[in-house]
């Protein structure tokens, strides 16, 4: 059995820069595990390893969805399969990269066995508000709708959809699931402290925006409207601004240090979701950076030869 590692933690943490760097010593080719990275054109928002990082080392599941479509974790865990055959296939071994807990759940522990979506019954839904739905959801598996977030509206329908379609709640397919990982894969978790996570956040959301953040959010709804990662933390944020829409419960400043306000608090927010997720699901090693960059090195050394 060969093994892989998945290199995941909190966002802004560093995964990128430092599975590049490591992956080009030492041969590896790397496999996308960061949701909004699967999408074409979400290319600054999604802090998606630039064309030189990825001339100076083979990736995979990056830039294969259109905008338009709903890449989900049945898609992402035959595509990711499929990549590690085919390295395997040349002889060479994966790293597998990303931070969304959603999909590398998948990856480890498998998929439902659930219904296909329904086309008609989701048009059923569309015009009701994802408050509501995720009232709805509360009501019918309240387990469920406590582990969604309350403004993913995608994942709220696909609950509805099974409970619609299947009669069973999404918290007890879940809860059949298989409580042992796959042995193929190792969950390796990257770290900082707090205020050095928060503050390499603050930073990253300021160039970001001096690389045109806003334009690519702007140009991505203009011709994207429907598109599901424009919910993403970030590209909401910015299009809640450029429509002058307060998030509920607070009124930031409508200038730009407002817009960096709300884009760090949310990427706050989902690093502490990150974290408990790490947390409740389980990982084979953790790595507090910058401390433990070189005993993480030497790891991944012994791991791979």
């Amino acid at each position: 059995m060969v093994q892989s590692i998945v290199l995941t933690g909190p966002t802004a943490v560093g995964k990128t820069s430092i599975a590049i760097e490591f992956a080009e010593r030492s041969g590896l080719e790397i496999i996308n595990a960061d949701s909004v990275c699967f999408y074409r054109g979400f290319d600054i928002g999604s802090a998606k390893p630039s064309k030189s990082e990825q001339a100076r080392v083979p990736h995979h599941l990056i830039d294969i969805a259109a905008p338009e479509e709903t890449y989900h974790a049945g898609r992402f865990w035959k595509d990711c399969s499929r990549a590690i055959e085919e390295i395997h296939a040349r002889g060479k071994r994966a790293l597998i990269v990303g931070g969304s807990g959603f999909y590398l759940k998948a990856l480890r522990f498998g998929l439902w066995d659930a219904p296909a979506t329904s086309i008609e019954f989701r048009e059923t839904l569309s015009g009701i508000s994802t408050e509501e739905l995720h009232s709805r959801l509360a009501l019918l598996d309240p387990e469920h709708a406590i582990r969604t977030q309350s403004a993913d509206r995608y994942r709220i329908i696909r609950a509805l959809e099974i409970l619609e379609l299947s009669g069973q709640k999404p918290s007890d397919l879940e809860a059949r699931m298989p409580e042992t990982p796959d042995a193929r894969f190792q969950l390796w978790v990257l770290d900082r402290e707090k205020p050095e996570l928060e503050s390499r956040i603050a930073e990253r959301i300021r160039s970001m925006l001096g690389a045109g953040w806003i334009e690519e959010a702007t140009r991505l709804r203009l011709e994207f409207p429907g598109a599901k990662a424009l919910g993403a933390v970030g590209y909401r944020q910015i299009l809640e601004y450029l429509d002058g829409t307060p998030p509920p419960g607070r009124k930031p400043a409508q200038d730009l240090e407002g817009l960096i306000g709300e884009i760090a608090l949310a990427h706050r927010q989902l690093a502490k979701q990150q974290r408990t997720w790490f947390k409740n699901t389980g990982f084979d090693r953790e790595f507090l950076l910058d401390r433990d960059e070189a005993a993480l090195t030497d790891s991944l050394m012994k791991f791979y030869q």
